[in-house]
């Protein structure tokens, strides 16, 4: 019997449980490791809607690894359901369950009143992407994460989850926080 991994702590629902510090080559090649797993992401994509918790998952380790969160390389899993497995221990993904009986507001509701997230996803998701490639600079050149760097990338990830738990009725009455 295996241990679980530790839980997310303080409603955090992406958790990177690596060290700051990677190979310098690691940024130069980590894009090209990367292709496998985005052919995946396109073809889940497709049918994301069945399987929401198994694509946001596969996404947040193949994204996690494509930015550098960790050398080690994410598998090919395609656990499904909320619970993290921890089949890729550096990144987790703690999904809330999906609520049983249908909420009274409807999802189009929820993606109408989310309209205000998305621009501010938008805005922050531009400045992550700066970072990032700041960041990837950084490893290249010292080895490491700047730890400011990673933890803002980290809590832009967190605010997306948010939003999208939001959006996807996993936490249908319990509209996001704005910010990091």
């Amino acid at each position: 019997m295996t241990d679980a991994p530790p839980s997310a702590t303080d409603g955090d629902m992406y958790v990177v449980d690596s060290p700051h510090e990677l190979a310098n080559w690691r940024p130069l090649v980590n894009w090209i490791l990367f292709i496998p797993h985005g052919l995946i992401l396109q073809a889940l994509r497709a049918v994301e809607g069945g399987f929401l918790a198994m694509y946001e998952r596969y996404n947040s380790r193949a994204t996690g690894f494509l930015v550098g969160f960790s050398e080690t390389y994410p598998g090919f899993d395609f656990t499904q359901g909320p619970a993290d497995n921890g089949a890729y221990p550096p990144i987790r993904l703690e999904l809330p369950e999906l609520p049983e009986v249908d909420p009274p507001r409807k999802a189009a509701a929820n993606i109408l009143l989310a309209i205000p997230h998305y621009i501010v996803v938008a805005v922050i998701g531009i400045g992550a992407a700066v970072v990032a490639v700041i960041g990837w600079f950084a490893v290249l050149f010292t080895g490491r994460w700047p730890e400011g760097m990673r933890d803002f990338l980290v809590r832009f990830a967190n605010y997306y989850y948010r939003v999208w738990a939001y959006v996807s009725m996993a936490r249908p009455d319990d509209y996001p926080r704005f910010g990091l």
